[in-house]
């Protein structure tokens, strides 16, 4: 009885030794263990998380020695098992229609081509299915088609998915494409800018109604953004690293259609790369956007 009281890995109830999930990477190094076994799959990813950081909904566990592939509801009966994890950024740039509370406005060609064909407010905010928590990562937003405005970037908070918030009113850092066919009017409402934190910081180029890109380089070691517009650097500003961040778009019109994707790092513009390690933009020293409230802008098509 002695083993057991010192052994945290015996169960003096039933006199069975716990299992323990051994987490390999593709070298063969471990990365973790998980002891007890969780009861399934999708509780051995969190605990797995829990660990080391990597976000569940971006593991890919397999089968050492096979080529199975672990489904999120499988079970799992306690016994000891070894593990391959791959980390599958595919969630990081997939639009999360399911999850957002105005999905029936909003439609998909692909998992990253984001379309709203029965789009019937004025706007609605649609976000990835996971966020950026740790690393240095770049996106793209191909904008195949701009009905009126659009803001592409990061938010902090989830719950600005759906129509209760306009882009002026998002907690966000994100590059505002101004207004189509518009050769007049602000930072604020109008001309191309950087919108952070609630306000509008410095002008960016505007964007056309179609055929532009957006390029976004995310690093969450330094804390900044960066936004290019096909390829010219636009400006660098900062972002919390003490929270996670998901990639957003804000569609306006139901002609409106954007991909978003996620290159090699390497194919980042360098400037982009150098204006992380330079002065970035002062966010504080922008123009405060009004806030219109939640459905001030609301327009039925």
């Amino acid at each position: 009885m002695a083993d057991i009281a010192t052994n945290p890995a015996v169960n003096a109830d039933h006199m069975v030794v716990d299992g323990t999930v051994t987490v390999y990477n593709l070298p063969g190094a471990v990365l973790t263990t998980v002891s007890p076994v969780p009861p399934s799959i999708r509780e051995l990813k969190i605990a797995i998380m829990e660990k080391i950081s990597v976000p569940a909904g971006l593991q890919k566990l397999v089968e050492v020695g096979g080529c199975h592939v672990y489904e999120d509801k499988e079970t799992l009966k306690g016994e000891s098992l070894s593990v391959v994890m791959v980390i599958d950024e595919t969630a990081m740039f997939s639009w999360n229609v399911d999850g957002n509370p105005n999905k029936d406005y909003l439609g998909l060609d692909e998992p990253s081509i984001l379309t709203c064909p029965k789009l019937r407010t004025d706007y609605c905010n649609v976000l990835t299915k996971e966020p950026i928590t740790q690393g240095v990562h770049y996106f793209e937003f191909v904008m195949h088609h701009i009905g009126d405005e659009q803001w592409c970037g990061v938010v902090s908070n989830p719950h600005q998915a759906g129509t209760r918030f306009s882009g002026r009113s998002l907690t966000a850092w994100t590059y505002y494409a101004g207004r189509m066919g518009s050769r007049s009017g602000s930072i604020r409402d109008g001309k191309g800018a950087l919108h952070a934190e609630g306000r509008a910081v410095v002008e960016f180029k505007a964007l056309r109604s179609t055929g532009d890109v957006i390029g976004m380089l995310v690093d969450m070691v330094a804390g900044a953004i960066a936004f290019d517009l096909n390829g010219e650097l636009q400006g660098a500003c900062a972002i919390p690293t003490d929270k996670p961040l998901y990639v957003i778009t804000h569609v306006d019109t139901p002609k409106d259609k954007v991909e978003l994707r996620k290159p090699c790092l390497m194919d980042a513009p360098p400037a982009n790369l150098e204006a992380m390690k330079g002065a970035l933009l002062n966010i504080s020293s922008g123009e405060k956007l009004k806030t219109w409230g939640h459905r001030d802008e609301e327009v039925f098509w």
